[in-house]
């Protein structure tokens, strides 16, 4: 009998070896599983938050994103008035092209007064540290009193912005701005340049937004050469608004100049002229390319105009402004 137990006793051992065994082999399996899970957990919440952070909130323009090193709105990224520069237009490392026509018509009241075209090709680069250089190429078209029109060499000209502080740290972004122009007054094939050999003109630009969709611009100006032949002070003005956003905005321009020629000793035989121009201001954007940029520090996918087409036509509200000036660039960035 005793050989009898001996069997039973020998299988409920065996049974509860290999219960034990697969016990534990399911919580070795469980401790390998564990790790893998809460990985895929944390990796889960991570790529949840990163996506919370880029998220672009309904309320909140294209147009007014915080973008680049700087934290400036996008719509700086472009010149959006001729007429009216605001803060920086391209990040370190950034270039940018654009073309110029400046197309003034006179009224018929002055002997010395010609239609004609200024042209400009403009480089701008962006150097860093919230400093960027602007080169141009300046020609201009005259109608000639109505005999064979000439296209004249005008010269070349630098030009240099800093940015007191990154964007929003001081009201009215203050950006200082000075422009060395290097004029052609004696032209080679004996068509006659301008009067000066060369002209400085420093700016203080200001700029900001109001409103949602709502920028402002204002430029304080004074421009004299070296020889003392004309001397300009004047302030600009433009407000602009973001109708279609990232691709048009629509605005308006003011523009007054105080002008004073012939400067020297006998003050008798100086010609002084108040300027006041007033009109609309467009510009169109196009091209645009996804791209990775900062928004708010963070690396995020956005689109971003390469072009960009301004046209601003003011019109002279004073006996000495011109009948009309209408400026027209086209930029692209690289």
């Amino acid at each position: 009998m005793r050989q009898l137990w001996v069997v039973p006793l020998l299988l409920v051992t065996s049974l509860a070896a290999a219960a034990q065994d697969s016990l534990t082999a399911q919580v070795n399996l469980l401790d390998q599983r564990l790790p893998e899970i809460f990985a895929a957990m944390e990796d889960g919440a991570e790529q949840a938050k990163q996506d919370e952070t880029r998220t672009i909130t309904g309320d909140k323009l294209t147009d007014e994103l915080p973008v680049g090193p700087y934290k400036r709105p996008m719509w700086t990224l472009h010149r959006v008035s001729p007429q009216t520069r605001i803060y920086l237009q391209v990040d370190p490392g950034d270039v940018e092209f654009e073309q110029w026509l400046d197309i003034r018509l006179t009224k018929a009241r002055g002997k010395k007064q010609e239609d004609h075209i200024r042209l400009s090709e403009e480089f701008e680069f962006g150097l860093g540290g919230r400093f960027q250089l602007d080169l141009y190429y300046n020609t201009k078209w005259t109608r000639n009193s109505g005999q064979d029109a000439v296209l004249v060499d005008r010269g070349w000209a630098a030009e240099l912005r800093y940015a007191l502080a990154d964007w929003g740290v001081i009201p009215g972004n203050p950006t200082l701005y000075l422009e060395y122009i290097l004029w052609n007054n004696n032209a080679n094939d004996g068509t006659p340049g301008d009067e000066a050999s060369a002209s400085i003109e420093p700016k203080l630009l200001l700029g900001g937004e109001i409103a949602t969709g709502w920028h402002w611009g204002t430029n304080f100006f004074y421009e004299r050469t070296f020889n003392n032949s004309v001397r300009e002070h004047g302030v600009t003005a433009s407000l602009l608004h973001t109708v279609i956003d990232a691709v048009l905005t629509i605005g308006a321009t003011a523009k007054f100049v105080y002008e004073s020629d012939n400067i020297g000793s006998d003050q008798a035989g100086t010609e002084r002229s108040h300027e006041l121009y007033l009109g609309p201001s467009f510009q169109f954007r196009m091209a645009s390319k996804e791209e990775e940029m900062e928004v708010n520090g963070v690396k995020t996918k956005i689109k971003r105009a390469k072009g960009h087409l301004d046209i601003e036509p003011i019109f002279g509200c004073t006996g000495d402004s011109s009948r009309v000036q209408i400026l027209l660039v086209f930029g692209w960035d690289f």
